[in-house]
């Protein structure tokens, strides 16, 4: 292209011309020689162009050469291809989606200057050269890992931005917001852009197991399973709890098809520490059935549970035995229950009360409740000797505000249990509105003459035939059948105004006043039982309520077996024990940060260990190890922790499995104790547990970064979008004058001769 450096305007320019072109014309028209017309005309042509060549000389005439310079820049796709990328809810499958949406609005796109490099990445990163050949085969999504490796790879052209392309599933620890900062840092915006839907998959999962640490040999035990089951609202399934592929209770479960609670009660009858699998069966077209199935640990203990029963009903002249031996023997019947009874000596009167002070079948003695050294325990750690403390009418002069002190510690800070069945020397009436156990009875207590005599019919409200205190058969029709045609008639009570929020009403009287209440108080349970179990107001309660001893005759005191009075103060005994018992070592105390981990991870293991005296040890040694293992399994010690006053340690998983975690602690030599856990090695697929896609994680890496975050069905606002941080090229104008070429310059030289032999030829002047 030819520019000129001086350029007048046009009307000059064309005057000039004008001139220059008469000028030549009449040279040649007044010139003499023979020369013909065309003649003149052509030499008139070759003086106008030598005068041009000459004008366009002064213009400064300049070859200007355009030449575009394009810097080099680079983009990366970053590309998952772990296994949940395989998933087919959307057209193609999320890798083949996000392919296309990085070839039309990427590839198809970009400047000419842009270098697009492709990625793929699962738990490491690896350059593609064929972008189509990539496959979800990875079985980690890292997505963290990735965005560092990229950053840190060397490169001789700068990196403008990055694509990533993914569901967002992310099963490493690493949080890749922060890497995402670093990139914000550097001025590289990462774009993302998630395949897949959010959509629940159809699935269900055991997510939580809860049961207490430690029960009793053969004793009823709840375990509570949180359950989620997306996609199968109103579907039954069955709910097993197995003990060595042994199945020990089943229940049927109608699932809501979203979160919701499940309760199995079964009993262990096997001691020692024991591994249970409570699963749900597999239902058709459920995405993973292995989590379906979780494991948790039980201790079953020593089933031996101490009562102290304490009873202020003198002896009846109607009773064939001592008042105190009805509910003595019903306890009793368990093998596993040992009952310590103290009577009441003293009447409210004052007066001594006619009662029974040896046991008529053992021989064994009773001691009055203010015996100094055989009644009821002086202090705390004769208290704790006992798991359920039964108070039936006792006045509350028997006792000391230290002793009572004592009996709601033995609930609310070691899981015992306490119980106060009513009389005149109970609840309101006996003023223990005013001590410190109302702080422990599921009732607030009126504060006078609370007591009253008159027959009372029970009645159990619905929402209770499941408890464990009133469930006594598997057949509701039964337990129903039990309670209401087989229960018989009391004959008085203690009003009580009512229920203390958070207890549970288990019977009212056909007035609606409560008549069995209980409740979960500190780390214990607590019972009030307003009627009684004796001669007065529970006459029939105490001898009749079971079946015929010799059928087709009158059901009476001695033809009855009393089974269902037997079984219930059994069933009430083990439910207000079980705080206490599932304390399986009081000396040493093993607590795992989780249940569950992948093999190779370390769980975080805190032991408490104390003295007799239930003192906390900061000198004791303190070992781990799986049971069972083989011996080149080292053992970890546990450093104390004065912050938390535990000794603490991190224990490695060692392989996928149950393994059974025990804490020994030593202290000079001697040993204190030990606890076990169980800690179960999870080999479970993280990448394919939840296939969600998060779409909310890629939106936070892209709002971090600087970057944009789109959807499959979403595209750039603008074309080139993606592009902003891609330099724009330059152009370069190079200008080189012509008028000193020596062609130009031969040109004119050309011209003039030419002029200059024509005129001589044809004789012009």
């Amino acid at each position: 292209m030819t520019q000129f450096t001086y350029l007048p305007d046009w009307r000059w320019i064309a005057a000039v011309g004008v001139v220059a072109l008469a000028t030549v014309f009449l040279s040649y028209r007044w010139a003499r020689g023979r020369a013909g017309q065309p003649v003149r005309l052509f030499l008139t042509s070759v003086r106008c162009a030598i005068l041009a060549l000459l004008a366009a000389c002064l213009l400064d005439p300049n070859w200007v050469e355009k030449i575009q310079h394009q810097p080099k820049a680079r983009m990366a796709v970053l590309l998952d291809t772990s296994r949940s990328m395989g998933t087919q809810d959307v057209p193609g499958g999320r890798l083949k989606a996000g392919k296309d949406w990085v070839e039309q609005h990427v590839l198809s796109d970009k400047p000419a200057n842009l270098e697009v490099g492709a990625f793929r990445f699962d738990q490491v990163v690896a350059s593609m050269k064929d972008f189509n050949a990539a496959s979800p085969t990875g079985s980690v999504t890292a997505l963290a890992n990735a965005l560092e490796t990229l950053l840190a790879a060397p490169a001789d052209d700068p990196l403008t931005g990055v694509v990533l392309v993914s569901d967002g599933i992310e099963t490493s620890s690493k949080a890749p917001e922060a890497v995402a900062r670093q990139f914000r840092q550097k001025g590289i915006p990462i774009h993302t852009v998630t395949t897949g839907t959010t959509n629940d998959l159809k699935d269900i999962v055991i997510e939580n197991v809860q049961v207490k640490r430690a029960v009793p040999n053969e004793s009823p035990t709840r375990v509570t399973l949180a359950l989620r089951s997306t996609g199968f609202s109103n579907q039954t399934v069955s709910v097993v709890i197995r003990r060595d592929r042994e199945a020990l209770t089943t229940k049927e479960v109608r699932l809501n098809g979203a979160a919701q609670q499940v309760e199995l009660d079964f009993t262990p009858r096997q001691r020692g520490f024991q591994v249970y699998e409570v699963s749900v069966s597999p239902q058709r077209d459920e995405w993973l059935a292995t989590n379906n199935r979780r494991q948790f640990g039980l201790e079953v203990t020593d089933p031996t549970l101490r009562v102290l029963y304490m009873e202020g009903t003198p002896q009846q002249d109607s009773s064939p035995i001592p008042e105190w031996k009805y509910l003595k023997d019903a306890l009793q019947s368990d093998k596993d229950l040992k009952v310590t009874v103290l009577y009441r000596q003293v009447g409210n009167g004052g007066q001594f009360l006619n009662t029974v002070d040896s046991d008529p079948e053992t021989g064994d003695r009773i001691y009055p409740v203010e015996h100094p050294t055989k009644g009821f325990p002086r202090t705390l750690a004769g208290l704790l000797e006992y798991d359920v403390v039964i108070h039936s009418d006792i006045k509350i002069s028997s006792f000391t505000p230290d002793q009572l002190l004592n009996v709601s510690k033995l609930v609310e800070q070691f899981g015992g249990g306490f119980v106060m069945i009513g009389g005149n020397s109970a609840f309101g009436k006996g003023g223990y509105h005013r001590t410190v156990l109302d702080r422990i009875i599921p009732v607030a207590m009126e504060s006078s003459d609370d007591s009253e005599a008159r027959p009372i019919r029970l009645q159990v409200p619905t929402a209770a035939w499941t408890h464990p205190l009133i469930a006594f058969s598997d057949d509701r029709a039964e337990t129903v059948r039990i309670w209401t045609e087989k229960f018989p008639t009391l004959y008085g009570m203690n009003r009580v105004e009512r229920a203390k929020p958070g207890a549970v009403v288990l019977a009212k009287a056909d007035d609606g006043n409560v008549l069995i209440a209980v409740q979960e108080i500190g780390k214990g349970r607590s019972m009030a039982f307003t009627s009684d179990t004796t001669r007065t107001w529970g006459r029939d309660f105490e001898t009749i309520w079971g079946e015929a001893s010799a059928p087709g005759r009158r059901l009476t005191e001695s033809n009855s077996d009393s089974r269902y009075y037997r079984q219930f103060w059994v069933n009430a005994v083990r439910w207000l024990a079980a705080g206490k018992v599932s304390k399986t070592n009081s000396a040493v105390t093993l607590e795992l940060a989780q249940g569950y981990a992948q093999p190779g991870e370390s769980v975080k293991a805190s032991v408490k260990v104390r003295n007799p005296q239930l003192q906390e040890i900061a000198t004791a040694e303190v070992s781990l190890q799986f049971a069972g293992a083989p011996q080149s399994n080292a053992i970890v010690r546990a450093r104390y922790d004065s912050a938390s006053r535990t000794y603490e340690a991190n224990i490695p998983v060692p392989s996928a499995g149950s393994h059974v975690l025990v804490a020994s602690a030593t202290q000079r030599g001697v040993k204190l104790g030990e606890d076990r856990q169980l800690l179960v090695g999870e080999s479970s697929d993280r990448e394919m547990e939840d296939l969600r896609a998060r779409p909310e994680s890629m939106a936070a890496i892209a709002r971090v970064s600087g970057g944009q975050a789109y959807q499959l069905d979403s595209a750039p606002a603008a074309p080139g979008a993606l592009f902003a941080q891609v330099p724009p090229g330059t152009v370069e104008y190079r200008r080189r004058p012509l008028w000193d070429k020596p062609w130009w310059l031969g040109t004119i030289l050309g011209f003039l001769t030419l002029e200059w032999a024509v005129r001589r030829w044809r004789g012009l002047a």
